[in-house]
């Protein structure tokens, strides 16, 4: 069953070019990205990247913590700046029992006790400004007012103010922890409170960055991909492109004029189809203008044949009445023998003229048959008794094998006596003699076939092929007892025709046989 089916998808897919596209497209799809995976661990590189993950972490906790400090600085300042001794050895240096400045405002001295032989003595100033300046990691941090102005600032800032927009865009800018780009820029703002006014801290750096490689694939993999891609689809469809082209070319040389050229059919599909179409066509065509040649020859022959024909007969003719005329002979018994050939050669002119008039009629204009029902054994038997004087003239004798019964057809009785009797004068006429003519009529189905049989001559395939044929003689002697312009046959085919019958022809053995179908009710 299997098997079976193997055999249909194969021949559906070898009859159709869109499936075999179709699946030649698939498979280079395939193909294609099998190579991309394959040839991608192969081609990777490491890619050189920076993580700012950590240093970014660090200036967030700076900025944190520095509020934080700023917050507890407005609750607690005391215990911000015990705090900041213990951890800070520099906190102590500085602010630890040291005196103020006399131009410091009483309200902004700050004097913090650490036990009863010391205490730390320092600004609201200075404790700020030693917040911004403990931040380390080469921070750059400014307090502002909510114009912008700055108030106080770290170690290296030399700006005055700031524009608090633009600072509070920067804040807002997401930057991802790995970035190809070094040294992206961070900016924190946080609002705060000192002195009972709103202010702002801004803290901006560079964050630390930590190297790391990161393998890619790159482009070389998609890029080998398409490639094979291109190449496969090219050798997959190579073959049905070179079809394509051997049809274009051939299509040219058939448009040259070379009917003779086939086109190789190398498939099954729609262009094997195409190829066998066009072969087909130029076939018939040339067919055809070979038919044309030949009619074209055959009426040259025929122009040729007829005046010889019309010519001789009318020659004699008017060579008998010119002596009928001068009274050129002896008694009446002479003048009544020139009277009689010229009468012959007359009966025989208007045999060759009513032929000529009778195919033309029957091929180009129509005739309208008068159908009776007749016998047509009773019809064939008759004419046969009518032209036994002419076959024993000839030498040869008529032999029947005919029904008993009535056989009753619809035919028209004239056109049919005239079909008959051409086949059975050329029998007479091209017999060889002694012989015998053999009729044959017998009832097949609901058909009736009527055989005519004579030795001949030896004919070759192309004479017995072509005896149909109108205008062809095979014989071109022009002998007076075979004279005639090669219609008999053909004004028979054409008769029978009209009868919806057929005609055929057969020789074997120097025995030619005439064979006429006729349907009995048509």
């Amino acid at each position: 069953m299997n098997n079976k089916y193997s055999k249909k998808l194969a021949q559906l897919v070898k009859s159709s070019i869109r499936i075999q596209l179709f699946l030649a497209f698939i498979i280079c799809i395939l193909f294609s990205l099998l190579v991309a995976f394959v040839s991608s661990p192969i081609l990777e590189f490491k890619e050189r990247k920076l993580d700012y993950t950590e240093g970014i972490v660090t200036i967030d906790d700076s900025a944190r913590e520095l509020v934080k400090q700023f917050h507890q600085m407005n609750l607690d300042i005391n215990g911000l700046v015990k705090e900041l001794g213990i951890e800070d050895p520099e906190f102590n240096n500085t602010f630890l029992n040291r005196r103020l400045p006399t131009t410091v405002a009483a309200n902004d001295r700050i004097k913090v006790p650490v036990d009863e032989n010391s205490a730390y003595h320092l600004s609201k100033q200075e404790l700020i400004q030693f917040l911004l300046n403990k931040q380390q990691n080469k921070l750059e941090i400014v307090v502002t007012n909510t114009d912008g102005k700055i108030l106080y600032k770290s170690k290296g800032v030399t700006k005055t103010e700031v524009n608090l927009k633009t600072e509070m865009a920067n804040a807002k800018t997401v930057f991802f922890g790995k970035q190809r780009n070094e040294h992206p820029k961070i900016t924190r703002l946080y609002p705060i409170t000192l002195n009972g006014d709103k202010n702002y801290v801004i803290v901006s750096g560079y964050p630390k960055a930590t190297v790391f490689y990161e393998t890619e694939p790159g482009v070389t993999p998609y890029l080998l991909g398409t490639l094979t891609f291109i190449l496969c689809f090219y050798f997959i469809t190579k073959r049905k492109m070179t079809e394509i082209e051997e049809i274009a070319l051939g299509l040219k040389e058939i448009a040259k004029g070379n009917l003779r050229y086939r086109i190789r059919e190398k498939s099954q599909d729609e262009l094997g189809s195409l190829a066998t179409n066009i072969n087909y066509m130029t076939s018939e065509l040339h067919e055809m203008i070979e038919r044309d040649r030949q009619s074209e020859k055959l009426k040259d022959e025929l122009i040729t044949n007829v005046s010889h024909d019309l010519r001789t007969p009318l020659t004699s003719i008017m060579g008998y009445l010119r002596l009928v005329k001068d009274r050129q002979y002896k008694n009446q018994s002479q003048l009544d023998e020139y009277v009689d050939i010229a009468y012959g050669k007359s009966e025989q002119l208007k045999k060759l003229i009513e032929d000529l008039f009778d195919f033309t009629r029957l091929n180009y204009e129509g005739v309208q048959l008068k159908k009776e029902r007749v016998s047509v054994n009773q019809l064939l038997r008759q004419l046969m008794e009518e032209l036994d004087p002419i076959a024993q003239d000839h030498n040869v004798k008529f032999k029947s094998e005919l029904p008993k019964d009535h056989i009753l057809m619809e035919v028209d009785p004239n056109q049919m006596v005239r079909a008959l009797e051409n086949v059975l004068s050329n029998a007479i006429k091209y017999s060889t003699p002694p012989g015998n003519i053999y009729v044959k009529m017998l009832k097949e189905g609901s058909n009736v076939k009527i055989s005519i049989s004579n030795p001949c001559e030896t004919l070759s395939e192309d004479e017995v092929a072509r005896l149909f044929d109108r205008f062809y003689r095979v014989d071109t002697s022009r002998s007076s007892n075979k004279s005639g312009a090669g219609l008999g046959l053909a004004i028979t085919k054409s008769i029978i025709d009209l009868h919806n019958g057929s005609t055929c022809v057969s020789y074997d053995d120097q025995v030619i046989q005439f064979s006429i179908v006729l349907p009995i009710n048509p």
